[in-house]
């Protein structure tokens, strides 16, 4: 597809991850019980990786004497990185599935389908409109 309509891309590539995500969370709600299971997850894209070979610094110009000068990058090592914490409930049975927490994340996973939906019905609905279709619902 045209660099022009990435978005559609991006859309669907969030709304099929999603999708995904909630197959696996499913899967650890129905072997809530299962001796051994161990609850599984899917990883988020890596901003960092998203972004790598790509010139993100910006430079700053002051057109006005009032101007202060702009920020630089803190450089590598500087962003801090959310830590995984280590699963704190395991039954003896060796299940590691809590099911609040996939409540939880399938909540999360809901509300986020939810936006990229209505992003995507109005990102089409600007196009319709455009296009001198209408584009109101």
């Amino acid at each position: 597809m045209s660099d022009k309509f990435a978005l559609f891309d991006v859309f669907a590539k969030r709304m099929d991850w999603l999708s995904q995500r909630q197959s696996v969370l499913s899967q650890n709600i129905a072997n809530a019980d299962t001796p051994g299971y161990v609850s599984q997850d899917l990883k988020e894209g890596s901003f960092e990786r998203m972004v790598k070979g790509r010139n993100l610094l910006m430079q700053t110009t002051a057109t006005h004497s009032g101007h202060m000068s702009g920020t630089r990058d803190p450089g590598p090592g500087k962003v801090r990185q959310d830590e995984v914490r280590d699963r704190y409930e395991t039954v003896p049975s060796g299940n590691s599935v809590v099911v609040e927490d996939e409540l939880g994340k399938i909540a999360d996973t809901q509300m986020h389908y939810s936006t990229v939906t209505n992003l995507y019905s109005k990102y089409t609905q600007m196009f319709k409109m455009a296009a001198g279709g209408g584009g109101s619902r």
